[in-house]
């Protein structure tokens, strides 16, 4: 109760409270144990007295009042007045209560509470003859009493009150003054302003805490001096990465960029090898920087998320598709399964989600000999997150065992000290995962068995965006197709099946290829046969190849559309329709949803407004880029070898500058329709040329300027914007990208250049039957 009342009291206004409160109640008690003492001391000598002076009147008076002498009685009565004036009346009674004489004090008018009667019986030879009243008035006694109690008090006061203040005097200079030098002491520790050590005069204990408060102002100093000098190394840990960075990427830019131009020449089957290995390694390096960037982000804290949108669909689908070749090789069906009641677009960052699925993607692969990989994405939307969405990746790998489940998200950290040697990797992958996960307000976890396989799993919230997706195809005739679905793997039947469902295609799927022989046969004879037969390269029963010669053998399978599912590694000739002429179409696994239906549209002769075959569309690309002018600057030759090989493999006419100052000269000598600009360069920088170009009067002012740098920190792309660039694209980048980037900013002039090539040209051949 106290602590409550007093809690945002000062000190010293508690004290001076308390002792204020003690030295009043100790002013009554003692007033009130004077009082009680001497009470007690005048009703002992009042009795005593009053005994004596009755026994004085009765022996007296006895012969009077036996006689009812009246006048003698008066007398004696004077008499006894004289001797004790406080008495107040007295009243004689004779043997049968009747007064003989009365006397009372002249002032009878006041009205006394303060009155005491004592009475006495008249006896001779123990015979009563009457009885004597006599009240006395206590009044004057009682009143000396009280002013003694009043004096006792005023001195008790007095005499604590001096105390009292030696007291608060004491107390402020050994415990008050003390406390708040100390609290003043610590607020300006706490406001990191520059202090003296601190002296205390006090108690032992006091000594002890300024003590105690000086040795935090020397540890929050020590720490102070420390985060500026980790804030220092932080900086160049900083300025480090983003050299190396830049370092790095710049050669592998030439590697990667070299490669993927080399790919695209005639090449023999130990070459294509050779390459393909060189790429993969590449790959796997960049994938290492870029894991140790992101690591080194995170841990300083400068790690952005974007929430823009994306289709959902495709971005897993992308996902298992970097992966094929790899899974492919070791026999490992990969799969990816989408809940149709998500919404195709979303809201989020898809490149790090992109990185986190690929991540756990990898890792399963990876731990996987043989079985499948299968990545599913379901809604699991309640009351208080609706767009929660779960991405699980499920292996038949090699488990992981209790003990290492509880490490197994930590930085460096793998499944066992071997691992590092029979998968490889950092034991970076999966603590990054995490910490973007957790970084999108999302949460990541993990359940395993040793020898059972893996479920690696993160939840996201992903709103819709409310869009309509650009690569959606909406094909109505191929509703009430009917499709024979012939594939081995459960998994895989159930996924193609929910997407022929979901565009109202009525498909029957078997794992056994006689079954789904038997199937057609009675199908054909109930006069309800098939369309289409989508089949794998491998069968439960037999491969994908005998079964497509069963079928061709057969003229009543004519009509039936096949359609093989294959990949990368099991190149089975008879499966493609250039090596066979009774196969309709091929489509590579993993199967991307509007990539099956867009074949499965051509392969039923139903328009979708993409007719031209893709040679015929290649040459119609490459006819448009080559009226587009591109200008690139750069000084690194390699760099500069890599861009102008992608871009002229794509089609595009370009001109290179070594620096900013030459691409400006560039600019205003020739026309020009994009430029990709490196960012540090001698003479005059990217920033600085851009800065430069946007100050122009004319039209070149506003042309696209696409940044092209080694430089991956955060804050690089923001910077690159800030200066006046219209785009961003990291080193080494895959020629796809840069098509991707050029074609978002010349998306005008390609249409009109489209639009002026049609008119000059005659109608394009279509695609022989």
């Amino acid at each position: 109760m106290l602590a409550r009342l007093f809690k945002n009291w000062p000190l010293q206004r508690q004290i001076i409270v308390v002792l204020g409160c003690t030295i009043m109640a100790v002013g009554i008690i003692a007033g009130e144990l004077v009082r009680e003492m001497e009470t007690r001391a005048f009703e002992k000598n009042f009795t005593s007295h009053t005994q004596k002076l009755v026994s004085m009147l009765s022996a007296t008076s006895v012969d009077a009042i036996v006689s009812e002498d009246r006048p003698v009685l008066d007398t004696i009565i004077a008499e006894l007045i004289a001797v004790d004036p406080d008495v107040y009346s007295i009243d004689i009674l004779n043997e049968y209560a009747e007064p003989l004489t009365t006397w009372a004090n002249e002032d009878s008018s006041a009205v006394s509470k303060d009155l005491k009667i004592y009475s006495h019986e008249v006896l001779l030879e123990e015979e009563s003859f009457g009885e004597i009243n006599v009240t006395w008035d206590v009044r004057p006694h009682h009143a000396e009493i009280s002013e003694h109690v009043k004096k006792i008090r005023v001195y008790a006061v007095s005499i604590f009150g001096v105390l009292t203040l030696l007291i608060i005097f004491i107390i402020n200079s050994l415990v008050v003054h003390p406390i708040r030098s100390i609290h003043s002491h610590l607020a300006k520790l706490q406001r990191n302003e520059p202090i003296q050590s601190l002296e205390v005069i006090a108690s032992r204990e006091l000594i002890n805490l300024g003590d105690t408060v000086n040795e935090l102002g020397n540890i929050l100093e020590l720490r102070k001096l420390k985060e500026i000098e980790l804030k220092e190394a932080s900086r160049a840990k900083s300025e480090f990465l983003a050299n190396m960075s830049h370092e790095l990427r710049t050669p592998m830019n030439g590697v990667l960029g070299m490669l993927n131009i080399v790919r695209a020449t005639d090449l023999n089957p130990e070459q294509k090898e050779a390459l393909k290995i060189a790429t993969s390694s590449g790959r796997s390096l960049l994938t290492l920087i870029n894991d140790i960037l992101d690591f080194s982000k995170i841990e300083a804290g400068r790690l952005e998320f974007e929430k823009i949108p994306f289709e959902l669909e495709s971005l897993v689908e992308d996902c298992t598709e970097v992966l094929a070749e790899q899974a492919h090789s070791k026999s490992i069906e990969l799969l990816c399964n989408i809940d149709r009641d998500i919404a195709p677009s979303v809201v989020g960052d898809p490149t790090r989600i992109k990185q986190v699925l690929t991540n756990l993607l990898g890792n399963a692969v990876k731990f996987t000999n043989d079985g499948e990989v299968l990545v599913q994405v379901d809604r699991m939307a309640h009351d208080s997150q609706p767009d929660r969405i779960r991405f699980s990746v499920t292996d038949t790998g090699v488990g992981i065992s209790k003990e290492a489940l509880e490490k197994v998200f930590e930085s460096f950290a793998q499944a066992d000290g071997s691992t590092t040697r029979q998968y490889g990797g950092t034991g970076l992958g999966l603590a990054i995962s995490k910490q973007l996960i957790e970084g999108m307000d999302g949460t990541v976890g993990v359940q395993s068995e040793l020898g059972k396989g893996s479920v690696f799993w993160f939840e996201l919230e992903l709103p819709s965006s409310g869009q309509r997706l650009e690569s959606e195809l909406e094909i109505d005739g191929l509703k009430g197709t009917r499709v024979l679905l012939v594939d081995a793997n459960n998994s895989n039947r159930t996924k193609l099946g929910q997407i022929l469902l979901a565009q109202e295609i009525d498909c029957v799927s078997h794992h056994s290829g006689k079954t789904a022989l038997d199937l057609l046969r009675v199908s054909d004879n109930q006069e309800e046969p098939f369309d289409i037969v989508l089949f794998n390269a491998t069968l439960s029963d037999m491969p994908g190849d005998v079964f497509a010669n069963c079928m061709a053998a057969d003229p009543n399978y004519d009509a039936i559309k096949l359609v093989s599912m294959t990949n990368v590694i099991d190149q089975i000739p008879d499966l493609y329709p250039h090596n066979n002429p009774r196969m309709s179409a091929q489509i590579s696994k993993p199967v991307r949803a509007q990539e099956l239906m867009k074949t499965l549209a051509v392969t039923m002769d139903i328009d979708i407004g993409q007719n031209l075959d893709e040679p015929m569309q290649d040459l119609l690309k490459a006819e448009v880029y080559s009226k587009l002018n591109i200008l690139v600057v750069e000084d690194n030759v390699v760099n500069q070898e890599v861009a102008l090989g992608m871009l002229e493999m794509l089609g595009f006419q370009v001109n290179v500058a070594d620096n900013g100052q030459e691409g400006i000269d560039e600019l205003q000598s020739n026309s020009y329709d994009l430029v990709l600009m490196d960012c540090q360069m001698p003479v005059l920088d990217g920033y600085a040329a851009t800065a430069q170009i946007r100050q122009f009067d004319n039209e070149l002012k506003s042309i696209p300027i696409i940044a092209l740098t080694a430089n991956a920190m955060t804050g690089d792309a923001e910077k690159c914007l800030n200066a006046g660039m219209d785009d961003y694209l990291s080193k080494p980048f895959e020629s796809d990208a840069l098509e991707e980037k050029i074609n978002r900013w010349l998306i005008d002039k390609i249409d009109a250049v489209k639009q002026e090539l049609a008119t000059e040209m005659s109608p394009l051949p279509q695609k022989a039957a």
